[in-house]
């Protein structure tokens, strides 16, 4: 069974990466967690060659995915707004502080380098 995912135009490096698909990607890993042995690595490399690049499905980009998925189990359209990017930094974090953090970037903009000084001084820790 071979199941494709749609990525739009932009996989391939531009501005808005389809976060639905990456999303449902994640939703995949997890239904189908223990019916194959090594599900991320293949996920990963079946992936990379069909849409000819390893980078953005590089096995932590999959793990990541799959993580989004557990993070936001119902996806919401304004998820959409927030670059991938800002998710890889987001999803390194505990539930509660990426759900902290995610809501201040809806609140106030997508902004990669502000979000990572806003992780790296702290500011949940001080609220």
């Amino acid at each position: 069974m071979v199941i494709l995912f749609s990525f739009g135009n932009n996989i391939n490096g531009g501005d808005m990466i389809d976060i639905f698909s990456f999303w449902k990607v994640g939703k995949f890993l997890r239904e189908k967690e223990g019916s194959c042995s090594n599900i991320q690595r293949a996920c990963s490399c079946f992936l990379s060659y069909y849409y000819g690049n390893s980078y953005q499905f590089s096995l932590l980009h999959i793990h990541m995915m799959k993580k989004l998925y557990s993070y936001f189990p119902v996806f919401l359209d304004p998820m959409q707004y927030i670059h991938w990017n800002s998710y890889l930094e987001l999803l390194k974090l505990d539930p509660e502080e990426c759900y902290f953090y995610y809501h201040i970037l809806l609140f106030c903009g997508d902004n990669y380098d502000e979000l990572k000084n806003l992780i790296q001084n702290k500011i949940y820790l001080r609220i």
